[in-house]
């Protein structure tokens, strides 16, 4: 989806490329995401010291509408992080029957170039006025021109059109806002050398574990456009990504169980949100990627680094926010200061 890849290797990766070339066998290793985060995070403070010497950085509003504890501290973490690298953020708490009247207040507001909402707010309660659930139409609330978390239709529909650039009232391209989290994993899968310089992601088995519209949907998606042949596994179903004749990713039928599909994954992703909820180590294969987006620990840790050439990723959180802000970023330069 962005084929900018800022990271240098992991010497850790350079270590078992010689241990492999040499015969020995490779060893599990647990990657720390903020080695991932880090040179995004020093070009953001580079980009924004340049930018705004005297401080007052491109502004972000983080909405809280619910009493979920993780959200909070999701809250605290950006506040933090937006503030050492020289972006304003501030945290909101309204009422979620005033989420909606508070999205579109921000949307006029000239000194906020930057809105994300902490879903879910109503999780699965239908809508009532358009989309599937009202969370979906919350998201279709927040203005192209300020959605870091690239959850609006202009967004999704791009993602799902494999469209890449957007233009601005100036008729100028802007790069198209992808979703945060689902970002910040081809991010890691880059720093890994998953992705192959010409071919992207082509050859490469994927099985993603969860299919939400937040993460897992577009997550898939973005990998398919990436040339993977992508498993999707939800509570209920099992669909494979492929690209279609205009290049597009799409769901279709498949026949191959979650079993199967784990076994021959090159990379797992999972991001189901219950501690109760553990993939099977002894299905994963040697030297598999498996990456933990959910705030639950989707596989055992200990079983899991007994599995030769495993790299396992427990948290992505440090990744997503520094596109969270890279983002905002580029809202500013495409839409507000133009």
């Amino acid at each position: 989806p962005d084929s900018e890849s800022e990271s240098s290797i992991p010497q850790l990766s350079i270590r078992r490329a010689k241990m492999e070339s040499n015969g020995e066998k490779k060893q599990a290793y647990k990657l720390d995401a903020s080695l991932v985060a880090k040179p995004f995070l020093d070009e953001i403070a580079k980009e924004v010291k340049n930018e705004f010497p005297k401080g007052g950085g491109p502004k972000l509003v983080g909405v809280l509408a619910n009493e979920d504890p993780f959200a909070k501290m999701y809250a605290k973490w950006t506040r933090k992080a937006c503030e050492r690298v020289g972006l304003q953020y501030e945290t909101i708490e309204v009422k979620r029957t005033d989420l909606e009247d508070k999205v579109y207040d921000l949307n006029e507001d000239k000194n906020v170039h930057g809105i994300m909402v902490y879903y879910p707010v109503f999780g699965t309660f239908p809508s009532f006025m358009a989309g599937v659930s009202m969370d979906s139409y919350i998201s279709n609330c927040v203005s192209k021109e300020k959605d870091v978390e690239g959850m609006c239709f202009a967004y999704i529909q791009a993602l799902y059109q494999n469209k890449r650039t957007m233009r601005n009232d100036k008729g100028e391209p802007v790069k198209s806002i992808l979703p945060c989290t689902p970002l910040a994993v081809v991010k890691i899968l880059e720093y890994l050398q998953v992705y192959d310089a010409k071919d992207r992601l082509k050859g490469k088995t994927i099985t993603v574990i969860n299919r939400s519209q937040i993460v897992g949907h577009p997550l898939a998606a973005m990998l398919c456009n990436d040339d993977a042949d992508v498993f999707s596994k939800d509570i209920d179903s099992m669909f494979l990504f492929k690209k279609d004749k205009r290049g597009r990713g799409r769901l279709t039928e498949t026949k191959v169980e979650f079993n199967d599909a784990v076994k021959r994954s090159d990379v797992i992703i999972a991001g189901v949100p219950s501690k109760n909820y553990k993939v099977d180590p002894k299905l994963i294969k040697p030297g598999t990627i498996f990456i933990n987006v959910s705030s639950h620990k989707n596989v055992d840790e200990a079983e899991i680094l007994k599995i030769p050439g495993v790299v396992y990723v427990p948290k992505v959180g440090k990744v997503t926010v520094a596109m969270l802000q890279r983002n905002l970023l580029r809202l500013y330069k495409g839409y507000a200061h133009v």
